[in-house]
């Protein structure tokens, strides 16, 4: 009986825990920490990457991330004559700081990833929502030649358990996109009842990587929603973090500046929405919103990396690996939560 299949533990979020300020710091300025880490080739100043969403990564906004030494992945909810000009038009043709997205229809994406790796994208993110599929296996078999040929860097995902985390290893995938349910625009949850909290998503996957002692980057994609949880992400010992909303509402994201009620606005919209009106398919799993407008994308990243140096200089980390070693979490109650919060 599948009653009997419930897991005791619980299944924890960013907000149900925080880092333990327990070491004793011998950094004097919090500028002094290296946020850089090396992943799939690049060496990244700040372990961002912007969400291969229509309404967060285009051109401009790859091209800005490029230039401050972050990712950007340029969606594929376009013809690739389209998708291969937000390179062009951006820059970035000669810039190794690139991905983009594919999906996994055969004869469409075959000749998509064939386009961008002959226009000398390296990184190539296969973005469907569940990376736990024979689907997958299936295109990454078809693809296997190419992979070769360019010496292609594939990230996948979407997943939230050690199980298909080693399935995707086993595959072997460069990069594991891990959240399913959590992004702020995912409805995913709510109407199919699966996901867990991003916590317990990351730890599993962890589990498995260190287990099947894999080189696999795990990439924290949903619930980061402020500066303190992507530190909790990185510290807990993930390679980097997914922005979409949080890059959503930014000057370079795609998508014209809306005027409402006195403010200014930008849309956001979850994948799945998008698709429905591209291709008129029965996706349930995205919702639409409109951000309130930030400014520019430059100035975000800024504020995300001084959180995440600041989090370092109380763990007494000048470097990443330095944070991930020192980093102690303790389970929060509701009241502790409430507690930290600003009391205005």
């Amino acid at each position: 009986m599948s009653y009997k299949n419930i897991l005791k533990e619980e299944s924890l979020t960013y907000d149900d825990v925080s880092l333990l300020p327990n070491q004793i710091s011998k950094i004097e300025h919090r500028a002094d920490c290296d946020t850089g880490v090396e992943f799939l080739g690049l060496n990244l100043s700040v372990p961002i990457i912007a969400s291969p969403m229509n309404t967060v990564c285009g051109g401009r906004m790859a091209k800005t991330l490029a230039d401050l030494k972050c990712l950007g992945i340029i969606h594929r909810f376009n013809s690739i004559d389209e998708q291969i000009s937000e390179f062009s038009e951006n820059n970035l043709k000669d810039n190794k700081y690139k991905s983009a997205a594919i999906g996994i229809t055969y004869q469409t994406e075959i000749e998509r990833l064939k386009r961008l790796a002959d226009y000398g994208v390296k990184i190539i993110c296969i973005d469907i929502a569940n990376g736990g599929s024979v689907m997958i296996e299936r295109f990454l078999n078809k693809i296997k030649n190419i992979i070769e040929q360019y010496d292609l860097k594939i990230i996948a995902g979407n997943v939230a358990s050690y199980e298909t985390t080693k399935y995707l290893i086993e595959l072997g995938v460069d990069a594991i996109r891990v959240g399913i349910g959590n992004g702020a625009m995912c409805s995913t949850s709510v109407k199919s009842g699966i996901g867990i909290g991003q916590v317990d998503a990351i730890i599993r996957s962890l589990q498995a990587k260190d287990d099947f002692k894999s080189n696999v980057k795990i990439i924290a994609d949903g619930g980061i929603s402020s500066p303190g949880a992507m530190c909790k992400a990185i510290a807990l010992g993930c390679d980097a973090v997914m922005f979409g909303k949080v890059l959503a509402g930014t000057e370079e994201a795609p998508g014209e500046v809306l005027k409402y009620e006195n403010q200014r606005w930008k849309k956001y919209c979850g994948s799945a929405s998008f698709a429905v009106k591209q291709d008129n398919k029965n996706y349930i799993e995205g919702e639409e919103s409109l951000v309130p407008y930030k400014g520019s994308a430059s100035k975000v990243v800024k504020e995300y990396k001084e959180g995440l140096q600041s989090s370092m200089s109380y763990l007494n980390s000048l470097t990443i690996k330095d944070y991930q070693i020192n980093s102690t979490f303790v389970k929060l109650t509701s009241h502790s939560f409430n507690e930290r919060k600003p009391q205005l």
